[in-house]
This record gives structure tokens, C-alpha cells and sequence, in this order.
């Protein structure tokens, strides 16, 4: 029961998104808007097909990569106007070898130090993750399977209403890119491989691929509508990582 939260992700590959791995704590949490947690449709896409582009050149199928770099191109360019799109500093977000417990394995674009300029992120995947001190109780197993039933049904908010009533700890995290940054990367390889340079663009593509950063939300800790019967309840206190609230909103 504790690993069957359901969320659609890309990067995993896996509708599974509860394992209770421990995640890194902090104290402050900021209060997060509504439409927290929504995703670009193109961005993932985008991102998907960026992971493609790189497949074909692997397979050394050059027909394909240079169809599945034109995509890439285009989803990228959708997403720049995408309402999910939102700023924020680069220091403020988690990185891959920091969200897996890593220090000494960080890829070279982890080695830099973090940026503290606020600039424009995509989100391209979520999870939704059980806190590390998830205890079962029929109650909160109870609101673990009625929110899988929302989730399955694409309603996360309903899904994250019956947690919260039930004061379950659940993390939501997602994986954004840098949106300009990406963008460059994609054209950049797009035309080395246009030339031929299909070693070089791979190198390109891994470079924006290693740019994906984490935002931790402690969902628990979202804004909920005060009811009759939970008005004087003593919301729980935030745990979350890292505070999703966007930028000027």
C-alpha cells in the first residue's frame, strides 16, 4: 500500500510513485498557488523527444534523429508559452546526485555552483511521494486508496484533498528544465546534426539532459478548503524541501 500512489511520469518510465526512499528535509515552506504541480505537455514532449533524438543517434539511424530533433524543436517552442512555465533560481532547486543521496558522483553540470539568478523553468515530470514517516493507519490506508482512484482518473487535486483530510505526508516533486537553456541546446544540436556532426550533437543533447533539476513540494502543506468538520484541525507542519511557489504569482 505504501508504494501505490499513482502519478503518470516520464522520466521513470512508471506510474508508480511511492517508494518511501528518504528524501532530504528542510524547515521552510513557502504557501504555493493553486495550479501548483501542473505540467507542459509540450515541455514533456519535448524532453521525450530529445531522449529519442539521442536513441537514433545511438542506433545510428540518421533519418530518425534528425525527425525526432525537428520535434524536439517544435514541442520546445510551444512550451515557451505554456502557463506551467515558472521562474526561479537554480540554487533553490534540487539536483539529480542530491535527490538520490549523492555527493561525490555529480555530473559536470551539478559541479558548477548553483546559479542564484531566478530564470525560466519547464516542468516536464511529477511524482508524488509518501513521506519517510508514513505510518498505516485504516485511516490514512483508507485515504491512500481513494486518492489512487482519483489519481487513476487524472484528478490530482481531489487526490490531494483526501491526503491532506487525512493528514498523510506526501511530497510532490517535479523535474523541470531550463527553459532557454534547453532551447539553445536543442537548436544547437539540431544543426551539427543537419551537418553530420551526430557525435557531437549526442554530446549536445546529454549536456541538456543533465540540466534537469528537482522542485520538492510538501503537498500536505498546499492551501485546503476548511470544511465544517476539519476547521479545527491543526494542519500539519510543512516538511517540504523546497518551496514550488512561482515567481510574481
Amino acid at each position: 500500500m505504501a508504494a501505490a500512489l499513482v502519478l503518470t511520469t516520464i522520466l521513470g518510465g512508471s506510474a508508480f510513485a511511492a517508494e518511501q526512499a528518504a528524501q532530504p528535509r528542510a524547515a521552510n515552506q513557502t504557501a504555493i498557488d493553486k495550479d501548483v504541480g501542473k505540467l507542459s505537455k509540450d515541455g514533456a514532449q519535448g524532453f521525450r523527444d530529445l531522449q529519442l533524438t539521442r536513441l537514433a543517434i545511438f542506433e545510428a539511424d540518421p533519418a530518425q534523429a534528425k525527425d525526432m530533433i525537428g520535434k524536439a524543436q517544435a514541442a520546445f517552442a510551444k512550451a515557451k508559452t505554456d502557463d506551467a512555465v515558472f521562474t526561479k533560481a537554480e540554487a533553490d532547486l534540487k539536483t539529480p546526485a542530491a535527490m538520490a543521496g549523492q555527493k561525490a558522483t555529480a555530473t559536470k553540470s551539478e559541479a558548477a555552483p548553483a546559479s542564484k539568478t531566478a530564470v525560466a523553468w519547464v516542468p516536464v515530470d511529477a511524482q508524488l511521494v509518501l513521506g519517510d514517516d508514513f505510518v498505516a493507519t485504516p485511516e490514512k490506508a483508507s485515504a491512500v486508496t481513494e486518492a489512487n482512484k482519483n489519481l487513476a482518473k487524472g484528478d490530482q487535486t481531489g487526490a490531494l484533498e483526501k491526503l491532506k483530510l487525512a493528514h498523510v505526508d506526501v511530497n510532490f516533486t517535479m523535474a523541470v528544465l531550463p527553459l532557454d537553456k534547453t532551447v539553445a541546446d536543442i537548436d544547437q544540436a539540431a544543426t551539427l546534426i543537419g551537418q553530420g556532426k551526430y557525435y557531437e550533437a549526442n554530446a549536445i543533447l546529454k549536456t541538456a539532459q543533465d540540466g534537469i533539476r528537482f522542485d520538492v513540494i510538501d503537498a500536505v502543506a498546499l492551501p485546503q478548503k476548511a470544511t465544517a468538520a476539519t476547521a479545527d484541525k491543526t494542519a500539519p507542519q510543512a516538511t517540504g524541501t523546497a518551496a514550488a511557489a512561482k515567481s510574481g504569482r
